[in-house]
């Protein structure tokens, strides 16, 4: 099994060259699918392995019966599999979903009477008072809450004001983790050699045959246009160590064996950047930051 290594969570990015882009799939960290539940064979915490190749933590029971009636589904993993996944912070509430029923829990913190609805992508928004939240949730609406430990509440936003009784809750449509935390399949950069190059796709096809991929050891698909902050994931399909880093040093990959996986965070001023490996110059590629 290759092994992977990664620096920061991984979001998604575009290959492009001229006006044409190219969409990629890429191996994912652990060889584990998308959408897995998973905890180590040493602990009990469960986490949800994200298409971002990134795991996202259950901080309680309650958290994680809002989105799941049981653990059946859990997946055991090493612990090295599981260091080898960056954590890229918890699980919040399912967010309430249609209007006419309460579909999840509301929550008040320890220190505080405010009740509030859970929202999409960990937002909490404040109940004026039992009038307005019986007529949104109905008469037995105060059954639905639970406590939120006020350790946690930095896992939300709270927002300010109070939820209209006229709002309009987003539908269920098989609502997941993933859809809370607005993830992107993570995509990125291939390494090859002969000559040593960087590509945006699997060049086992056409390119390959034609030859007409490369030129003089630069590829003409070493673009990369991404979103600053989110990431790049490298793979390294050659058959020598190579470290990848930008010209002027901020960031690297740092050494990347053979069959490494590398994602690193761009937060760079949005621009036009150069990146290479040390192992040899004609290597190279621009990242656009956008």
């Amino acid at each position: 099994m290759k092994k992977t290594i990664i620096f920061f969570v991984a979001m998604a990015i575009m290959m492009a060259t001229g006006s044409q882009a190219f969409a990629l799939s890429f191996p994912s960290v652990g060889d584990l699918e998308h959408g897995t539940l998973i905890k180590s064979s040493s602990s009990s915490a469960v986490y949800y392995f994200g298409m971002d190749d990134v795991r996202y933590g259950f901080p309680n029971e309650a958290t994680y019966f809002t989105w799941y009636d049981d653990f059946k589904d859990v997946k055991t993993i090493s612990v090295s599999q599981m260091n080898d996944i960056p954590f890229g912070g918890m699980v919040t509430y399912k967010p309430q979903l249609g209007n006419g029923a309460i579909s999840t829990h509301l929550l008040k913190l320890a220190s505080q009477p405010t009740v509030y609805v859970p929202l999409a992508g960990g937002m909490l928004a404040a109940l004026k008072n039992e009038s307005n939240a019986i007529t949104l949730f109905g008469s037995s609406w105060s059954s639905h809450i639970d406590i939120l430990p006020d350790a946690l509440a930095s896992s939300y936003l709270i927002l300010g004001g109070f939820l209209s009784t006229s709002v309009e809750f987003l539908s269920d449509n098989g609502y997941t983790i993933a859809d809370d935390k607005s993830m992107t399949a993570s995509l990125g950069v291939m390494m090859y050699e002969e000559p040593l190059r960087f590509a945006g796709y699997d060049e086992a096809g056409t390119c390959k045959i034609t030859g007409a991929c490369c030129n003089l050891g630069y590829c003409g698909f070493n673009m990369v246009k991404v979103d600053q902050g989110n990431t790049i994931k490298f793979v390294n399909y050659t058959n020598q160590n190579l470290t990848v880093r930008e010209e002027d040093g901020l960031w690297t990959t740092g050494e990347m064996a053979p069959g490494d996986i590398v994602v690193v965070r761009i937060n760079s001023a949005k621009g036009t950047y150069n990146f290479r490996a040390d192992e040899s110059h004609s290597m190279t590629g621009v990242l656009v930051v956008e």
